[in-house]
């Protein structure tokens, strides 16, 4: 790609998103977020590559579809109210449209059908930004009006991305389309206490952004795009295959990792707020993600595939600098599970 091209696609990305979180008026918002998906349609077409031309197109009309509701339910809301404000949107009709817009953008069940598709479509970096950056611009929106979000709406959708989630990963080897599904997971759970208590919703999704990055970092890194090729790994430098399994367990939310966390906060706010059921259905349909998290790190550290040579280890490492934020997400991702809230 052209560096300018590139430079002006980035900067456009990046600039929509920051001004998408601090916007306060509907068409500045929407504005924004059609910047934002104009700007990130050729970077998932880049590749050149029939998939990643389907995966583009995808991504393009289902983006396209949400804003246009979002746009709809917000003039709709201005005849009625005579107000632009996106803090003061009152009207049931028109939240209930913008909330499933956004979840729609968030690939959040039952709108997720697009995610796995596009990120292996794409390359796996484009994929790490659809499954971390894209989803801080909606993110942002349903946090700024989460005082009149509709709560069994955003409740059920939470339920639904958890479960399918885990049951979509539970048939696939496709490193991108595994972490497709997760983040699917992932969604859900930061959906769950978005009416309840936002400020746990942010801390999900920054945990999951911690835990995801460096294990697409690693990816990238290693050239790996199947279950199989990560089994590969610890020949060439068994500790990076050492932290990708500690990684993806935190990410499955086991303790005593970070993941833990967020998990930790939102059942014990669901069970301070009466939602028993929800948070019980949660947990037990979260069992999917985790068999899906316990296969990956199974494959990735203790299977001992055929080799072609006598030795079991490379007389040299394949991988000898990495980067400097790769390995500081890999300490946050695993060790910060004590500086947890006492709420």
């Amino acid at each position: 790609m052209n560096p300018a091209s590139w430079l002006m696609i980035t900067t456009s990305i990046i600039l929509s998103t920051t001004m998408v979180t601090s916007s306060t008026h509907w068409l500045m918002a929407w504005t924004c977020l059609e910047i934002n998906t104009l700007a990130m349609t050729p970077m998932i077409a880049r590749p050149n590559h029939p998939r990643a031309t389907e995966g583009a197109t995808k991504y393009f009309l289902t983006q396209t579809l949400a804003s246009s509701a979002i746009l709809f339910a917000a003039t709709n809301n201005a005849m009625l109210t005579s107000n632009w404000e996106v803090n003061t949107t009152t009207d049931p009709t028109t939240m209930k449209i913008i909330t499933l817009a956004l979840m729609m953008k968030m690939a959040a069940a039952p709108f997720h059908y697009w995610l796995p598709e596009v990120s292996q479509g794409t390359t796996t970096m484009t994929a790490l930004t659809i499954l971390t950056w894209q989803k801080v611009a909606p993110l942002s929106i349903l946090l700024m009006t989460h005082h009149e979000t509709n709560h069994p709406l955003v409740m059920m959708s939470a339920i639904l991305s958890v479960a399918f989630g885990g049951v979509g990963g539970l048939n696939q080897t496709q490193m991108r389309k595994l972490m497709a599904f997760s983040s699917i997971a992932h969604t859900g759970w930061t959906l769950a206490t978005m009416t309840i208590a936002p400020n746990i919703s942010t801390i999900t999704f920054m945990i999951y952004t911690i835990n995801t990055i460096p294990i697409f970092m690693i990816l990238s890194l290693t050239t790996s795009a199947t279950i199989k090729d990560t089994g590969t790994l610890w020949t060439a430098t068994p500790h990076l295959t050492a932290t990708m399994s500690l990684l993806i367990l935190s990410l499955s939310g086991l303790p005593p990792l970070t993941g833990f966390m967020p998990k930790w906060l939102i059942l014990n706010k669901m069970m301070s707020f009466n939602l028993i059921l929800e948070a019980t259905t949660m947990a037990m349909t979260s069992l999917f993600s985790l068999y899906l998290y316990v296969r990956m790190t199974y494959f990735t550290s203790m299977t001992l595939l055929p080799q072609t040579t006598s030795s079991q280890m490379k007389w040299r490492t394949t991988y000898k600098k990495y980067p400097t934020l790769m390995t500081t997400l890999m300490a946050a991702a695993t060790l910060m599970l004590p500086l947890s809230p006492n709420t």
